[in-house]
């Protein structure tokens, strides 16, 4: 087995010029890098790989001291120079890291490499998520895969930054295990070790005079850690910039005039439908007038309007839609349950399939019962709560925007005509993740309150809010609260739902409320909603209990679908299989970070922020 090992370096730098050969204690950066990268035991050979620019001959001169051979060649075509410098080679897998990581560590190299040769990967990113300081990236991958990039990988970003082109062709498989989260250094993440700025040349000079130039990484983040000061020296700096600044160059802003087809549909659609949507939050009163009026069809991230405009998709079908559109594993799946027939007179043999499968998500709760939308779920869990305690009031956070269209919660609501006062006296909020809140809503109505329903968090639970930016201490106090007076308490999964955590806010926290409810995103956009609860309490809606009066609980004609279940089942899998919410995580953070990055650097801080909520970061345009 072959493996070699390559590293880029060059003189040119925008932000640091002649980086490489900035000297600490007598000796380059480069030759920091270099002599830590020798030190692995599984590579069989290292090249560094530079360019044709004047005062290269500097780079040559120490790889040859250190007894390294060297390939110059194209400045900017990084991918061909790597081709080149390898293909005389002939290895089978390549070891790629770059020159402005002087505190490279030879034990991460090895690990990286193990985990692709174990596993029969074609390719392995061990800062797939961010998962180490910045400064320890190791890239390992097949010669194949190398020069089929260099074959036919045509975009600037994939030839300057080599290996964008062999990620996004990978196979699906391999990102099951790309990921090296879970090892318990996530306090380390947001450290650099890199040298890309000024700044990052103070911290590591400071780092090396310290601690000398030996140590292992994680010696130098436990000092950085230690000594919070030096974080602050470069903390401030993004990561990737020169590849983030590649892919913001492909962004091509479409500047959109065309709304013909759009005007004609909503000049007819409010004659025809009430509101002209089914979900009021589609509705024409929710959007500028310069906005696509309907939907042609979507694809990934993306969709097209009946004018043909193309758009990115930052909502995804009210968040419903939590792998992209037309999904093909879900749509698969899905085709193959509409041959078979969709509603039958008994029930599906799909039902216990799926009813097995989402209650070994949620070990807390005993029992399920499926239904076509969040409404209905949600209502029927305040049904039970009612039955199974005698009282009729329902508690609610006042300040959480919606739990359901039923009268219970709508007519509390500004939005409460056709609802009578009788019905909506019978509901009463309290401020959300506010415990003193809740205790005195109890206090006014002792033994009259059924149940709290609320949200588990907000994307706004940071340090501003009443829980402080820890929903579950709020949670687990609020259940032993409302228990403590008599009654149940229901957490709604709907938006937090596979989007917190797998399968939501309940594991992530690990609470047991009574019910929980569920919909948007375990379909990946498909109808499919799914109330949860103890077996005691969700009995209530059956049938074995002879001699005693039942609750009608949820009877929808569309409830058992087949083709909506294979898409909750399909779904599933595909979470369970990727840890698609690992990705998420790090797909958000990713985007609060260069987002808050670009607000700072065009000081546009009073006019434009976002929050800092990894699972669902919010714009605000003031």
């Amino acid at each position: 087995m072959k493996i070699l090992g390559l590293t880029q370096a060059r003189i040119g730098s925008s932000r640091l010029p002649g980086k490489v050969l900035l000297k600490i204690n007598n000796k380059t950066l480069l030759e920091y890098h270099l002599e830590r990268a020798k030190k692995s035991r599984l590579v069989t050979k290292w090249i560094v790989a530079t360019t044709l620019e004047q005062q290269a001959e500097k780079i040559c001169s120490i790889a040859t001291k250190l007894n390294i051979d060297y390939y110059q060649g194209d400045l900017y075509d990084v991918l061909d120079r790597f081709y080149q410098a390898s293909k005389e080679e002939k290895p089978d897998f390549i070891v790629r890291i770059t020159s402005d990581c002087p505190l490279i560590d030879p034990e991460l190299i090895d690990r990286a490499i193990t985990i692709c040769l174990d596993n029969k990967l074609d390719y392995f990113y061990n800062m797939e998520f961010d998962s180490y300081p910045d400064g320890l990236d190791v890239e390992v991958f097949t010669f194949h895969a190398l020069e089929s990039a260099w074959k036919f990988s045509t975009e600037k970003a994939d030839r300057e930054h080599v290996t964008p082109y062999i990620r996004r062709n990978r196979s699906k498989g391999e990102r099951l295990i790309t990921s090296e989260t879970g090892l318990g250094f996530d306090k380390y993440k947001n450290l650099r070790l890199t040298v890309d700025e000024l700044p990052d040349l103070t911290l590591i000079s400071q780092l090396i005079e310290a601690l000398g130039g030996q140590k292992s990484w994680i010696h130098y983040a436990d000092y950085i850690l230690e000594n919070r000061n030096m974080q602050n020296i470069n903390s401030h700096l993004l990561r990737n910039e020169g590849y983030l600044k590649s892919e913001f160059e492909k962004i091509v802003l479409r500047m959109i005039h065309n709304f013909t087809a759009s005007k004609l549909h909503k000049a007819a659609i409010h004659d025809l439908i009430p509101g002209g949507a089914h979900t009021y939050s589609k509705g024409d009163d929710q959007f500028p007038e310069l906005a696509p009026a309907a939907i042609a069809y979507g694809k990934g991230s993306h969709l097209w309007d009946i004018d043909g405009n193309e758009f990115l998709d930052c909502s995804m079908g009210l968040t419903s839609v939590s792998l992209g559109h037309a999904y093909e594993p879900v749509v698969k799946r899905v085709k193959e349950e509409l041959d078979k027939g969709v509603n039958f007179q008994r029930p599906s043999v799909l039902e216990r399939e799926m009813a097995e499968k989402f209650l070994a998500l949620v070990p807390e709760h005993d029992m399920i019962k499926f239904a076509k939308n969040g409404s209905i779920v949600t209502s029927a869990a305040v049904k039970l709560a009612r039955a199974k305690t005698g009282r009729k009031l329902v508690a609610f956070p006042g300040d959480h925007p919606f739990y359901s269209y039923d009268d219970w919660f709508i007519g509390s609501t500004a939005c409460q005509s056709g609802v009578p006062e009788e019905i909506s006296s019978l509901s009463v909020t309290f401020k959300g993740c506010n415990l003193d809140s809740l205790k005195n809503l109890f206090a006014q109505y002792p033994g009259q309150i059924a149940c709290v329903i609320t949200e588990p968090e907000k994307n706004a639970c940071g340090p501003g809010c009443d829980c402080k930016g820890n929903p579950g201490l709020f949670l687990k106090q609020a259940i032993d609260l409302a228990h403590e007076n008599g009654a149940l308490f229901i957490v709604d999964e709907m938006i937090t739902g596979f989007k917190t955590a797998f399968p939501g806010s309940i594991s992530k926290f690990k609470i047991q409320p009574d019910m929980a409810t569920w919909g948007k995103g375990i379909a990946n956009g498909f109808s499919f909603c799914a109330l949860t609860g103890k077996k005691e309490v969700m009995e209530l809606g059956g049938i074995r209990r002879l001699g005693e009066e039942k609750v009608f609980l949820i009877s929808t004609t569309h409830g058992g679908e087949t083709h909506a279940m294979a898409a909750a089942l399909a779904t599933i899998e595909e979470f369970q299989k990727y840890d698609v919410i690992k990705h998420l995580h790090a797909t958000g953070n990713r985007i609060i970070e260069l987002c808050t990055h670009l607000i700072s650097k065009h000081h546009i801080e009073n006019s434009v922020t976002i929050t800092s909520s990894e699972w669902m970061p919010v714009f605000i345009f003031k």
